[in-house]
């Protein structure tokens, strides 16, 4: 009788959970429950395989791409199937059946604000007005993009092949139009609301002028800089600024054109400024966000990098790269130069000797603070004095607080350091086992910056709860120097900027590798004529990682897994070679991940300086040939291209293999890529073949008669 009962009931809820229902009133069902709904659809493939529906009382995501592949925006459907959590939103999958009922509908977006973004509007088509994105003038990649809107601050996020990828972030307030939706590891999933715009017919800028570029900032000294930009219409050039967000000073520059440049004079030193740029045609007034731009401090700007492991001096351009062994020593003897405030933001640690150091300058009277992660095992915090404070990453965003950074006397002209780099303070895997790198750079402006985003830590926020609310360039002794901090600055857009601007050669070491993004642009960027591309990954075959991508591309890549300890860099050098160009460095604690972009803490200095990229560089040919064979650089002399001159068909013979030949005009325009080592050139004249080997690239001319 019993066994007949529960089969009763469960039809009855069976029959119940089939029954037509207003989405407000589903959404209100337990998980697992079968419902079913009828609503309009607010989006199509600009947003993927999922789709999200509403009607007048709420809206509900449905996820299951192949009932799902042929709704368009504005079909009325009639929808049955499962609820469930998708990392806090709420899905229908599988949709167990769909029947259209009319097409060309049309959602008006409902007005909010920022912070009425949640749970009772979710999956709703929306829209937030006086939207100002932080980041206005650089590029929307895949990922979260903050915003602010009267105060209150918001996320857009950008799927990859999503129609806005790689266009300009917006300067200036817009109308934002999106679907409100969430992705959250938060127990319960009180976080992570976000809003989905789904092509360029959301962002709706105001007023008959706009800018058409971002602010970029020039010819930093230690009283002024210069501000330039460009918009819509002939216009003048003014400004807003000030040392606080408050502004209060004006500059008020005529003029009637396009593009805009204006120089703020008479600042001090080493200070941050407020600034609002704005430009009049008539009645029409086009505002930028407001940017915070550092002056140049009077500090040495000296810059010292150190490895932990055997370097190539061979390769120096008159600096010699530094392997010191063991990092334990240095970070110590640096942390004893500390007279005021010390400040540590490190994963992992477990050294008695920089536990030591630390508890030595708190003795002396030094003010010490400490950030470390939640999860991490940290197990040198247990020897440190009890009276240094210690904050915790809070574990409620995704990620981890994974930077590895000190800031020494942060306010000092002349006793300013910071430490960058890739390094875990883990004894002694981090600073003696696996290959990495420290770097510290004697900079008051740079410190400071450090020192903001580590207040932003301390007060508790972290992840995707920050802001990006700190300079990014800097005049650090005539080198320019750009910071970024994760996952607030959208570092990934600097990567892809830093690989976009190569005109020779890339060469970078790296832990983990899994932006498809970065990885397109390193493929595209590889096809160009006379740039040569060399990268070593650790994480070969992890989850995601983009080495069998890079090499099936054609990608001078090579593998580090199986060697004894870990590869654990995090850097990229561009055009170590070519003084002409712009030789840069890229080092930190940022891997090439979405994790690193989107969630975790992390830090990245960008340095544009010819030793500083050639130092570098020489630890990156140890690590290259301690990869490679040892008869590689015969291999690559001895690769024969004949005949030549020829009449018509040309061989290439090897001793080593070929990954693939790239054949271009006199012009240096790829026109075909060959991956057989006999081919036909139909046409008379010069050419070059750029052979690519597991050991090398090889380029070499080819005349046809």
């Amino acid at each position: 009788m019993k066994e007949i009962i529960i089969l009763l009931v469960s039809t009855l809820f069976s029959v119940i959970g089939f029954s037509q229902t207003d989405i407000s009133i589903a959404r209100s069902q337990a998980l697992g429950s079968i419902v079913s709904v009828t609503g309009v659809v607010t989006n199509g493939e600009e947003l993927g395989p999922i789709r999200y529906i509403q009607d007048a009382t709420g809206g509900l995501a449905l996820y299951d791409p192949t009932p799902l592949s042929n709704t368009i925006r504005g079909d009325e459907i009639t929808v049955t199937g499962v609820l469930v959590d998708y990392n806090g939103l709420l899905e229908m999958t599988p949709v167990n059946s769909i029947t259209s009922l009319s097409t060309s509908n049309t959602v008006n977006p409902q007005i909010f604000t920022p912070n009425q973004i949640g749970e009772s509007t979710e999956s709703q088509l929306v829209q937030i007005n006086n939207v100002i994105f932080n980041a206005g003038g650089s590029s929307f990649t895949v990922g979260t993009h903050d915003f602010l809107s009267n105060g209150e601050s918001g996320k857009v996020y950008i799927r990859a092949g999503s129609p806005l990828e790689n266009t300009l972030i917006p300067v200036g307030p817009i109308t934002l139009i999106g679907i409100s939706s969430q992705f959250t590891f938060s127990t319960p999933a009180n976080d992570g609301y976000q809003i989905l715009p789904r092509d360029s017919s959301d962002i709706i800028q105001l007023g008959n002028i706009v800018f058409t570029s971002g602010v970029t900032q020039s010819n930093i000294s230690t009283n002024g800089f210069d501000l330039s930009w460009n918009v819509s219409a002939n216009s003048t050039a003014n400004c807003n600024y000030g040392t606080t967000n408050v502004l209060g000073s004006v500059i008020n520059q005529a003029g009637n054109a396009f593009s805009h440049t204006i120089s703020l004079t008479g600042l001090q030193p080493a200070t941050f400024y407020y600034v609002e740029c704005y430009s009049v045609n008539g009645t029409d007034t086009a505002f930028s966000n407001i940017g915070l731009y550092s002056t140049a401090s009077n500090s040495s700007g000296i810059i010292r990098p150190y490895f932990n492991h055997p370097v190539d001096n061979s390769f120096s351009t008159g600096i010699d790269a530094q392997n010191i062994g063991s990092f334990g020593d240095t970070i110590a003897a640096y942390i004893s130069l500390a007279q005021s405030t010390l400040d540590i933001c490190v994963y992992n640690a477990s050294s008695v000797l920089l536990a030591n150091a630390i508890n030595d300058a708190y003795n002396r009277g030094v003010s010490v603070r400490y950030i470390a992660d939640d999860d991490a095992q940290n197990l040198m915090l247990a020897s440190l004095n009890p009276n240094i404070p210690i904050v915790y990453r809070d574990p409620s965003p995704a990620g981890i607080m994974h930077n590895k950074f000190i800031v020494i006397d942060a306010n000092s002209t002349n006793n300013s350091w910071i430490m960058g780099g890739s390094t875990n303070w883990t004894d002694p895997s981090n600073l003696l086992n696996d290959y990495n790198n420290i770097i510290f750079i004697q900079d008051e402006a740079i410190a400071k910056a450090y020192t903001l985003e580590f207040d932003e830590m301390w007060a508790g926020v972290f992840g995707t709860h920050k802001l990006d609310n700190t300079p990014h360039k800097f005049n650090v002794a005539g080198k320019e120097i750009e910071v970024y901090f994760s996952p607030s600055d959208q570092t990934t857009s600097q990567i892809l900027n830093m690989v976009n601007n190569v005109n020779s050669s890339l060469e970078f070491g790296l832990l983990s590798f899994t932006r498809d993004d970065i990885a397109q642009n390193i493929i595209d960027k590889d096809l160009e004529f006379g740039v040569y591309i060399r990268g070593i990954i650790e994480m070969e075959n992890t989850n995601g990682s983009e080495f069998a991508n890079l090499l099936s591309n054609g990608v001078n890549v090579r593998s580090h897994a199986g060697v004894t300890h870990q590869l654990h860099h995090k850097y990229a050098i561009a055009d170590a070679n070519n003084i002409s160009s712009d030789p840069t460095v890229l080092t930190g604690s940022h891997n090439w991940s979405s994790n690193a972009e989107n969630n975790s803490d992390e830090n990245t200095i960008i340095i544009h300086d010819a030793t500083i990229a050639n130092i570098y560089l020489q630890e990156f040919e140890k690590r290259w040939s301690d990869l490679g064979s040892p008869n590689a650089v015969a291999d690559m002399i001895n690769i024969l291209v004949y005949p030549n001159p020829t009449t018509r068909f040309v061989h290439i013979e090897s001793k080593t293999s070929i990954n693939k030949i790239h054949l271009y005009n006199i012009e240096g325009k790829l026109i075909d890529i060959i991956k057989k080592e006999r081919f036909s050139i139909n046409s008379p004249g010069s050419y070059f073949v750029k052979i690519f080997t597991k050991e090398g690239i090889l380029l070499k001319k080819i005349t046809v008669q």
